[in-house]
């Protein structure tokens, strides 16, 4: 699995994907929900932030972890 983290300065959004594009989607869904909550928040913020690399991204096998932080 992949996991994606994007840290907006505000909160960290967590993305989960069986693959990069599945984990990219999950995080757009949710920012999509954020903007829906925060009117001020800006539409296309999460996937600027993901295009100029501002997203960790970790591939993780099942019984696997990560210390969140140390590890990025």
């Amino acid at each position: 699995m992949i996991v994606m983290i994007v840290d907006t300065g505000n909160f960290e959004f967590v993305g989960l994907g069986r693959d990069e594009a599945e984990a990219t989607q999950a995080l757009l869904s949710r920012w999509e929900q954020h903007c829906s909550n925060v009117p001020q928040a800006d539409q296309g913020y999460m996937q600027e932030l993901i295009t100029e690399g501002s997203a960790q991204i970790m591939e993780l096998e099942p019984g696997s972890a990560v210390i969140y932080g140390l590890d990025g």
